[in-house]
Protein backbone atom coordinates (compact mmCIF):
# COMPACT_ATOMS: atom_id res chain seq x y z
CA UNK A 1 0.00 0.00 0.00
CA UNK A 2 1.29 3.48 -0.92
CA UNK A 3 0.16 6.53 1.05
CA UNK A 4 1.08 9.81 -0.64
CA UNK A 5 0.97 13.06 1.26
CA UNK A 6 1.55 11.15 4.50
CA UNK A 7 2.49 14.41 6.25
CA UNK A 8 -1.21 15.31 6.23
CA UNK A 9 -2.81 12.06 7.45
CA UNK A 10 -5.12 12.31 10.45
CA UNK A 11 -7.97 10.62 12.25
CA UNK A 12 -8.64 6.92 11.73
CA UNK A 13 -6.09 6.56 8.92
CA UNK A 14 -3.33 7.98 11.09
CA UNK A 15 -4.28 5.61 13.90
CA UNK A 16 -4.27 2.62 11.52
CA UNK A 17 -0.83 3.53 10.18
CA UNK A 18 0.59 3.90 13.67
CA UNK A 19 -0.90 0.55 14.71
CA UNK A 20 0.59 -1.20 11.67
CA UNK A 21 4.01 0.37 12.17
CA UNK A 22 4.04 -0.71 15.82
CA UNK A 23 3.76 -4.37 14.75
CA UNK A 24 4.51 -4.59 10.99
CA UNK A 25 4.14 -7.82 9.03
CA UNK A 26 6.05 -9.17 6.03
CA UNK A 27 2.72 -10.03 4.39
CA UNK A 28 1.93 -6.37 3.72
CA UNK A 29 4.26 -3.58 2.59
CA UNK A 30 3.47 0.04 3.46
CA UNK A 31 5.16 2.89 1.59
CA UNK A 32 4.73 6.39 3.02
CA UNK A 33 5.53 9.42 0.85
CA UNK A 34 5.81 12.72 2.73
CA UNK A 35 7.36 16.14 2.14
CA UNK A 36 8.12 16.45 5.85
CA UNK A 37 7.60 14.73 9.19
CA UNK A 38 6.72 17.72 11.36
CA UNK A 39 3.11 16.64 12.01
CA UNK A 40 3.72 12.89 11.99
CA UNK A 41 6.64 12.51 14.38
CA UNK A 42 5.31 9.26 15.87
CA UNK A 43 4.80 7.72 12.43
CA UNK A 44 8.28 8.84 11.33
CA UNK A 45 9.86 7.36 14.48
CA UNK A 46 8.07 4.02 14.09
CA UNK A 47 8.92 3.86 10.38
CA UNK A 48 12.59 4.41 11.13
CA UNK A 49 12.60 1.79 13.91
CA UNK A 50 10.81 -0.98 11.99
CA UNK A 51 11.47 -0.16 8.35
CA UNK A 52 13.65 1.93 6.08
CA UNK A 53 13.62 5.68 5.72
CA UNK A 54 14.91 7.35 2.57
CA UNK A 55 15.39 11.11 2.37
CA UNK A 56 15.28 12.26 -1.24
CA UNK A 57 16.12 15.77 -2.39
CA UNK A 58 13.85 16.29 -5.36
CA UNK A 59 15.50 18.09 -8.29
CA UNK A 60 13.65 20.95 -10.01
CA UNK A 61 11.39 19.79 -12.85
CA UNK A 62 13.72 21.33 -15.44
CA UNK A 63 16.86 19.60 -14.12
CA UNK A 64 16.98 16.50 -16.33
CA UNK A 65 20.48 15.57 -15.15
CA UNK A 66 19.34 15.75 -11.55
CA UNK A 67 16.47 13.36 -12.28
CA UNK A 68 18.80 11.04 -14.16
CA UNK A 69 21.10 10.92 -11.12
CA UNK A 70 18.12 10.18 -8.88
CA UNK A 71 17.07 7.24 -11.08
CA UNK A 72 20.64 5.94 -11.22
CA UNK A 73 20.96 6.19 -7.44
CA UNK A 74 17.75 4.17 -7.01
CA UNK A 75 19.15 1.36 -9.16
CA UNK A 76 22.40 1.47 -7.17
CA UNK A 77 20.45 1.40 -3.90
CA UNK A 78 19.11 -1.97 -5.01
CA UNK A 79 22.65 -3.06 -5.95
CA UNK A 80 21.87 -3.14 -9.66
CA UNK A 81 23.60 -1.68 -12.71
CA UNK A 82 21.60 0.22 -15.33
CA UNK A 83 22.91 1.85 -18.49
CA UNK A 84 21.90 5.25 -19.88
CA UNK A 85 19.14 3.76 -22.05
CA UNK A 86 17.52 2.11 -19.02
CA UNK A 87 17.59 5.38 -17.07
CA UNK A 88 16.05 7.30 -19.98
CA UNK A 89 13.33 4.68 -20.44
CA UNK A 90 12.56 4.63 -16.72
CA UNK A 91 12.22 8.43 -16.69
CA UNK A 92 9.82 8.29 -19.62
CA UNK A 93 7.59 5.88 -17.69
CA UNK A 94 7.97 7.32 -14.19
CA UNK A 95 8.23 11.05 -14.87
CA UNK A 96 9.19 13.48 -12.12
CA UNK A 97 7.90 11.62 -9.10
CA UNK A 98 10.36 9.97 -6.67
CA UNK A 99 7.82 7.47 -5.34
CA UNK A 100 6.89 6.34 -8.85
CA UNK A 101 10.56 6.12 -9.80
CA UNK A 102 11.27 3.91 -6.77
CA UNK A 103 8.28 1.70 -7.52
CA UNK A 104 9.13 1.20 -11.20
CA UNK A 105 12.84 0.68 -10.54
CA UNK A 106 11.84 -2.00 -8.02
CA UNK A 107 9.60 -3.65 -10.63
CA UNK A 108 12.38 -3.72 -13.22
CA UNK A 109 14.89 -5.15 -10.76
CA UNK A 110 12.47 -7.81 -9.54
CA UNK A 111 11.43 -8.82 -13.06
CA UNK A 112 15.01 -9.13 -14.33
CA UNK A 113 16.86 -10.39 -11.31
CA UNK A 114 19.50 -12.21 -13.37
CA UNK A 115 20.48 -9.36 -15.71
CA UNK A 116 24.03 -8.12 -15.15
CA UNK A 117 23.28 -4.78 -16.83
CA UNK A 118 19.75 -3.44 -17.13
CA UNK A 119 18.86 -1.73 -20.40
CA UNK A 120 15.88 0.02 -21.98
CA UNK A 121 14.67 -3.37 -23.22
CA UNK A 122 14.41 -4.64 -19.64
CA UNK A 123 12.55 -1.49 -18.56
CA UNK A 124 10.06 -1.65 -21.45
CA UNK A 125 9.24 -5.28 -20.71
CA UNK A 126 8.57 -4.59 -17.03
CA UNK A 127 6.69 -1.27 -16.79
CA UNK A 128 3.90 0.53 -18.61
CA UNK A 129 2.42 4.01 -18.87
CA UNK A 130 3.89 7.50 -19.08
CA UNK A 131 5.08 9.37 -16.04
CA UNK A 132 4.17 12.90 -15.03
CA UNK A 133 6.31 15.51 -16.70
CA UNK A 134 6.03 19.22 -16.07
CA UNK A 135 5.02 21.70 -18.73
CA UNK A 136 8.62 22.91 -18.83
CA UNK A 137 9.90 19.40 -19.60
CA UNK A 138 7.52 19.36 -22.56
CA UNK A 139 8.67 22.85 -23.57
CA UNK A 140 12.30 21.72 -23.42
CA UNK A 141 11.57 18.77 -25.72
CA UNK A 142 9.90 21.16 -28.17
CA UNK A 143 12.84 23.59 -27.97
CA UNK A 144 15.24 20.69 -28.60
CA UNK A 145 13.24 19.83 -31.76
CA UNK A 146 12.31 16.41 -30.43
CA UNK A 147 8.69 15.74 -31.55
CA UNK A 148 8.60 12.15 -30.29
CA UNK A 149 9.96 13.08 -26.87
CA UNK A 150 7.55 16.01 -26.62
CA UNK A 151 4.54 13.80 -27.41
CA UNK A 152 5.57 11.18 -24.83
CA UNK A 153 6.02 13.92 -22.25
CA UNK A 154 2.68 15.59 -22.96
CA UNK A 155 0.79 12.29 -22.77
CA UNK A 156 2.35 11.53 -19.41
CA UNK A 157 1.51 15.02 -18.21
CA UNK A 158 -2.12 14.75 -19.33
CA UNK A 159 -2.47 11.26 -17.81
CA UNK A 160 -1.29 12.73 -14.51
CA UNK A 161 -4.00 15.40 -14.64
CA UNK A 162 -2.01 18.42 -15.81
CA UNK A 163 -4.25 21.12 -17.29
CA UNK A 164 -3.73 21.71 -21.04
CA UNK A 165 -3.70 25.48 -20.51
CA UNK A 166 -0.91 25.09 -17.93
CA UNK A 167 1.15 23.14 -20.49
CA UNK A 168 0.43 25.85 -23.05
CA UNK A 169 1.62 28.47 -20.56
CA UNK A 170 4.97 26.73 -20.17
CA UNK A 171 5.36 26.37 -23.93
CA UNK A 172 4.56 30.04 -24.53
CA UNK A 173 6.99 31.10 -21.81
CA UNK A 174 9.82 29.07 -23.33
CA UNK A 175 9.12 30.34 -26.86
CA UNK A 176 9.15 33.90 -25.54
CA UNK A 177 12.53 33.27 -23.91
CA UNK A 178 13.92 31.88 -27.16
CA UNK A 179 12.62 34.89 -29.09
CA UNK A 180 14.27 37.26 -26.60
CA UNK A 181 17.60 35.46 -26.75
CA UNK A 182 17.47 35.16 -30.55
CA UNK A 183 16.90 38.94 -30.75
CA UNK A 184 20.02 39.63 -28.67
CA UNK A 185 18.64 39.99 -25.13
CA UNK A 186 21.23 39.53 -22.37
CA UNK A 187 20.71 37.09 -19.47
CA UNK A 188 19.18 39.77 -17.22
CA UNK A 189 16.69 40.93 -19.85
CA UNK A 190 15.77 37.33 -20.66
CA UNK A 191 15.34 36.55 -16.96
CA UNK A 192 17.78 33.62 -16.91
CA UNK A 193 21.22 32.76 -15.56
CA UNK A 194 24.30 33.10 -17.82
CA UNK A 195 24.50 29.31 -18.12
CA UNK A 196 20.83 29.00 -19.06
CA UNK A 197 21.28 31.91 -21.48
CA UNK A 198 24.04 30.03 -23.32
CA UNK A 199 21.82 26.96 -23.50
CA UNK A 200 18.90 28.99 -24.89
CA UNK A 201 21.21 30.56 -27.48
CA UNK A 202 22.10 27.10 -28.75
CA UNK A 203 18.45 26.04 -28.84
CA UNK A 204 17.31 29.24 -30.57
CA UNK A 205 19.96 28.79 -33.25
CA UNK A 206 18.31 25.51 -34.29
CA UNK A 207 15.17 27.36 -35.46
CA UNK A 208 14.99 28.52 -39.07
CA UNK A 209 14.52 32.22 -39.95
CA UNK A 210 11.11 33.40 -38.79
CA UNK A 211 10.25 30.00 -37.29
CA UNK A 212 10.19 31.19 -33.67
CA UNK A 213 7.69 33.92 -34.56
CA UNK A 214 5.59 31.32 -36.40
CA UNK A 215 5.70 29.01 -33.35
CA UNK A 216 4.50 31.85 -31.13
CA UNK A 217 1.60 32.49 -33.53
CA UNK A 218 0.78 28.75 -33.62
CA UNK A 219 0.61 28.66 -29.83
CA UNK A 220 -1.73 31.65 -29.85
CA UNK A 221 -4.04 29.66 -32.13
CA UNK A 222 -3.76 26.72 -29.72
CA UNK A 223 -4.96 29.01 -26.93
CA UNK A 224 -8.05 29.87 -28.99
CA UNK A 225 -8.67 26.20 -29.79
CA UNK A 226 -8.38 25.08 -26.16
CA UNK A 227 -10.81 27.75 -25.00
CA UNK A 228 -13.46 27.28 -27.67
CA UNK A 229 -12.75 24.36 -29.99
CA UNK A 230 -15.07 21.42 -30.64
CA UNK A 231 -12.40 18.69 -30.50
CA UNK A 232 -10.91 17.14 -27.32
CA UNK A 233 -8.18 19.29 -25.78
CA UNK A 234 -5.53 16.59 -26.05
CA UNK A 235 -5.92 16.47 -29.84
CA UNK A 236 -5.41 20.22 -30.23
CA UNK A 237 -2.45 20.07 -27.84
CA UNK A 238 -0.71 17.09 -29.44
CA UNK A 239 -1.14 18.46 -32.97
CA UNK A 240 0.27 21.88 -32.03
CA UNK A 241 3.20 20.36 -30.14
CA UNK A 242 4.02 18.08 -33.07
CA UNK A 243 4.02 21.08 -35.43
CA UNK A 244 6.13 23.45 -33.34
CA UNK A 245 8.62 20.73 -32.39
CA UNK A 246 9.22 19.72 -36.02
CA UNK A 247 11.71 21.95 -37.91
CA UNK A 248 10.21 23.63 -40.96
CA UNK A 249 10.69 26.52 -43.35
CA UNK A 250 8.18 29.36 -42.93
CA UNK A 251 7.22 32.16 -45.26
CA UNK A 252 5.98 35.67 -44.79
CA UNK A 253 4.95 37.47 -42.63
CA UNK A 254 7.04 35.52 -40.08
CA UNK A 255 10.11 35.48 -42.30
CA UNK A 256 10.38 38.82 -44.14
CA UNK A 257 13.31 37.46 -46.19
CA UNK A 258 11.22 34.65 -47.68
CA UNK A 259 10.28 34.91 -51.38
CA UNK A 260 7.04 36.77 -51.97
Amino acid sequence: MVVRGAEGVSGDLKAEIEAYLATPTDEAVLVLVARGAGKIQKIAKLAKEHGERLDVKTPPDWDDRGWQRLVGEEFRRLSRKADATAIAALMAHAGNDPATIASKVGSVCATHGDAAMLTAEHVESAVEGHGRRSGFAIADAVAERDPAGALVAVRGSLEAGEAPLAILGALTFRMRQLLLVRSGANPKDAGVSPGQHRRLQGLAAAFNPGELAWCHDRLAQLDVDLKGGDLPDHLYLELAILEVATPQQVGRPWNPMAPA
